[in-house]
């Protein structure tokens, strides 16, 4: 094989070369602003061979998003059933895997385009409903967990002190919620 020559490897493994590098881009530029170009150059593709794989930009985006989800979803699922726990485990995440924050952060920036708004709401929601089937928290205390967590992802996506995006602020916080006596999350919520 000649210098510079693409490595050939598994379909699967090439995919998941190009999530990272559409993940590091989306968090950079977002939707609007991400290249597909920097994408494929990133992962030492071709332009055109990230769209074969992918259809569009605007999909690369959504599947880079339901990977960000993915990642807070198992590492709220390896925690203790716990809010403060669940926090911790996303703090923790965060801190590890920059782009995670950042490219939801994106996802709520793209909203105004109505098939991000959709697949964002619903993995909202969805990540919602474990966080109440997790922990057995209430309505109100899965929203001011996910304000909470609003918080520390802007404080870590800007790089504020420790003080401010800490688990026991978090802890602090939640423990304020005055529970309310519904049990289970609706769309609404």
């Amino acid at each position: 094989m000649s210098e510079g020559a693409p490595v050939r490897m598994p379909a699967a493994a090439r995919r998941a070369e190009i999530l990272v590098a559409a993940g590091v881009e989306f968090a950079r530029n977002g939707l609007a602003g991400g290249r597909l170009d920097a994408i494929a150059e990133r992962a030492g593709i071709s332009h055109p061979r990230v769209v074969q794989m992918f259809g569009s930009k605007k999909k690369l985006f959504l599947e880079v998003v339901d990977n960000a989800f993915d990642r807070i979803e198992a590492a709220f699922e390896r925690a203790e059933p716990t809010l403060v726990a669940l926090g911790d485990a996303y703090m923790k995440l965060l801190r590890r895997e920059r782009t995670v924050g950042l490219v939801m952060l994106q996802g709520f920036a793209a909203a105004a385009d109505e098939d991000v708004q959709q697949a964002v709401r619903r993995r909202h929601l969805d990540l919602m409903k474990s966080i109440a089937r997790l922990t057995g928290a209430d309505g109100l205390q899965v929203r001011t967990f996910f304000a909470t967590g609003l918080i520390q992802t802007v404080s870590t996506a800007l790089e504020l002190s420790e003080r401010r995006a800490d688990t026991a602020w978090s802890a602090w916080i939640l423990q304020l919620v005055d529970p309310s006596p519904e049990k289970h999350i609706s769309d609404e919520s």
